[in-house]
């Protein structure tokens, strides 16, 4: 956790806490500004009246960790096994002040579990995780995601294959065995001591299936569970905003995906983010052997960023140090607006347990337009009845032709409703249900 200056070669300044308190302090900061990170183009930050909080208009934005939008985590390129085996680590470096004030460098390495590093699929997956999290209001142990097909939905994949479905799944196991060493990841002040980490993003993974031995029939019951890290993440300080939909998102491709990713944290405080490259190709990754060719596939993401119309970007530059050393100058366009108590707010419109069973009477139904309906049934039943519903009507599905799975389906949980003493309110049913 950190606080940037926007400076090169500048040491970090933020004083290490308790975990629990560095994240409720960073949760603080992005919910205000009050003139935080001011830099060269930052003087209207000073104009903000205090307890200022932007506000979010439209679709969502999608979110991100504060620290793994930094943190290098998968690889785009194919590099040689000899240079690369699955025991070498990405690592990363920077400097925060501990005791005293001392500088102490603070070093993170991502190990790679039995699958190997993760490339673009798997950032396309981790970011669909977060995002379900989220809308599950970031609250609890698992990441309801239903089917491997409903992933698949989310990013536009209308008629997956079987290689697209064995892709997730690999993906998932990928992300499970991550494993992150933080060396000197802050200063303890109640314990006088430096911390050192070792965490993972994802437990067990549940699958469930109608018949053994077959991956086609998924049932939609599947879940991931969250570590305890990245739920106290969560809690405390939640995910901050991208500043783009998660449509923008899937057509990026994947180091402009990563940019446009670490480029929103960076904006949320400097109006002109800087950055010697090498570090920033440590930091992305961009691993090429020669330093022309690392400026070349950053401009080439850039460019890519500027061309599709990244709102938080504005212009870009390459200049040099007086050192000698390449700089990235990136200034930005659009402030990505934060809004930290967006799960919170998710939560209270809809808990997480029932927008989980509206997504799997939508996607049972094809029936989206009548959300509030289907979240009536899930309020009103338990989850075994909404489960048996959906049983049955995909077994009514597999004998004959329905041409209204929304109104079978309604007519189904009617009929268990009353069996167990209960109404349901024709009221918002959907358009043409079963009375």
């Amino acid at each position: 956790m950190q606080r940037d200056k926007g400076k090169p070669g500048e040491p970090l300044s933020h004083i290490a806490e308790p975990f629990e308190t560095i994240l409720r302090r960073l949760e603080a900061k992005m919910a205000t500004t009050e003139g935080e990170g001011l830099d060269q183009e930052g003087e209207e930050d000073a104009a903000r009246p205090k307890g200022w909080r932007p506000t979010l208009s439209g679709d969502e934005p999608g979110r991100d960790d504060f620290d793994l939008a930094e943190f290098p985590v998968f690889r785009f390129e194919k590099p040689k096994l000899s240079q690369h085996d699955l025991k070498t680590p990405l690592v990363y470096k920077d400097s925060i002040r501990g005791k005293d004030g001392v500088l102490v460098e603070r070093q993170w390495k991502a190990y790679p579990g039995a699958f190997g590093f993760g490339g673009a699929s798997t950032q396309v997956l981790f970011y669909d995780l977060l995002q379900l999290y989220v809308e599950q209001g970031a609250r609890g142990s698992q990441i309801q995601f239903g089917t491997i097909r409903s992933l698949l939905l989310r990013r536009g994949t209308r008629h997956p294959s079987s290689k697209d479905f064995t892709r997730v799944r690999r993906d998932i196991d990928i992300l499970r065995g991550y494993d992150f060493h933080c060396q000197n990841a802050f200063w303890d002040r109640e314990k006088q001591a430096y911390v050192d980490m070792k965490w993972k993003l994802f437990g067990s993974v549940f699958y469930f299936k109608e018949r053994p031995g077959s991956h086609q029939e998924e049932m939609p019951f599947g879940f991931v569970e969250v570590s305890p890290i990245l739920r106290e993440i969560a809690r405390t300080r939640g995910f901050f905003a991208l500043g783009f939909q998660k449509e923008f998102f899937y057509g990026l491709r994947p180091l402009e995906q990563r940019l446009a990713t670490y480029l929103a944290k960076k904006f949320i405080s400097q109006a002109i983010h800087q950055r010697f490259v090498d570090d920033l190709a440590h930091a992305l990754p961009i691993e090429a052997s020669r330093p022309d060719n690392i400026r070349m596939v950053l401009k080439r993401a850039v460019d890519g960023l500027l061309e599709k119309g990244l709102p938080s970007l504005r212009d870009f530059r390459f200049e040099k140090s007086r050192e000698g050393r390449w700089l990235a100058v990136f200034t930005r366009g659009e402030r990505p607006a934060q809004d930290s108590t967006l799960p919170a707010r998710v939560a209270k419109v809809i808990a997480p347990e029932v927008a989980y069973m509206v997504d799997l009477m939508v996607e049972a139904t094809g029936n989206g337009e009548d959300k509030l309906w289907w979240a009536q049934c899930a309020r009103r039943l338990e989850p075994s009845d909404v489960h048996y519903g959906l049983s049955q009507l995909k077994e009514v599905c597999q004998v004959q032709k329905v041409r209204d799975r929304g109104s079978m389906l309604t007519h189904i949980l009617k009929d268990i409703a009353q069996r167990r003493g209960l109404s349901l309110s024709d009221e918002a049913k959907p358009r043409g249900g079963v009375g």
